[in-house]
Order: structure tokens, then sequence, then C-alpha cells
């Protein structure tokens, strides 16, 4: 055999190795690649899930937020209703006659007390209470109206004040008065 034929060979046998040798590193790339695609299919789907959920929380959270928030400016209307109610009612009480006869009320009804005490009121009302109360009236203190009654001995103190009876009705009452502007369906 020929040099040239044992070259020949030599490099047919290189050449026939280096194919082989390239077509199992191709092949080990492809393999690697679809491993690779496999995991990266993989880690998509797990990234899509994840931000799905991670949207479906904010949406919730932003619901309840704007639910929170919502209900929020409605207490708010409702506390301004309630408000505007309670100043009605407390702007009608004083109105002329109807405060001269709350006023002649607390004082029939509480005489006992203030005939052995001193009766305070507001300075509006001064005149009208003194002229019944006599050497009983105590002096004007700040108020809308309505009285303060101090008892003799200084034992203690009746507040009659409209600011005062109005809200505790107002505590007894507010639910019903709320359940009457603002009735559930």
């Amino acid at each position: 055999m020929s040099l040239e034929a044992v070259i020949q060979r030599i490099l047919e046998k290189g050449s026939a190795e280096a194919r082989a040798v390239a077509d199992a590193a191709r092949k080990e790339m492809e393999s690697r690649l679809h491993d690779i695609q496999e995991k990266g299919q993989g880690d998509i789907a797990a990234k899509i899930a994840d931000g799905r959920k991670a949207a479906e929380r904010l949406r919730t959270q932003e619901t309840a937020r704007a639910e929170l928030e919502s209900r929020k400016i409605v207490l708010a209307g409702q506390r301004e209703t309630l408000d505007a109610v309670r100043a009605e009612v407390l702007e009608r009480v004083n109105a002329r006659g109807v405060k001269e006869e709350i006023l002649r009320s607390l004082l029939d009804s509480h005489k006992a007390d203030w005939k052995n005490g001193k009766v305070f009121c507001s300075a509006a009302d001064k005149d009208r209470v003194k002229s019944i109360v006599g050497s009983h009236f105590g002096g004007t203190i700040q108020c809308s109206g309505g009285l303060v009654i101090e008892i003799e001995d200084g034992t203690g103190r009746i507040d009659l004040r409209f600011e005062t009876l109005l809200q505790d009705i107002w505590e007894d009452s507010v639910k019903e008065i709320a359940e009457m502007l603002w009735p559930r369906h």
C-alpha cells in the first residue's frame, strides 16, 4: 500500500471520526437545547401562573380597598346628614315658643332641686329664668339653652342643657334615626 493510500485512509478515518464527534456534539447540543427550552417553557408557565396569582391578589386588595373607601365616603355622608339633623333639632328646640315651654317644663319638673340650690342658664334666657326662680338664680353659663341646677350643699349638679339632653337622646336613638334615614333592604 502506498503512502498516499495510507494518508488517504487516515484522512478518511479522521474525517469519519470528526463527523462522528461533530454528530455527537450536535446531538448533545440539540438535547441540551431541548432540555433548556423545556425548562424555559416550564419557567415561563410558572412565571405566568405567579403573575396571574399576583394580579388576582392585587385585584382583590384593590377591590377591598375601593369598597372600604366607598364605605368611608358613605359613612362620612351619613355622618354629615346626622350632624345636620342634630343641628336642625337643636335649632328647633331653641325656637322662641318651644324654648320657653321646655325651660318652664324643666323648671317645673326639677322645682325641688332648684328650690334648695341655684339655677344657671344661657345669657339669652337669663331674664326669663330669673323671673321664675328669683333669688335661686346663680348666673349665666355658655350653652344654647337649658339649665344647670347646682344642689345647695354643692354635692352635685343636674345638667339640663339642651346640648346635653339632646346628646343623651341622640345616643339612645341614633341607630333608629339612621334606620329611618337609610333603611336596609
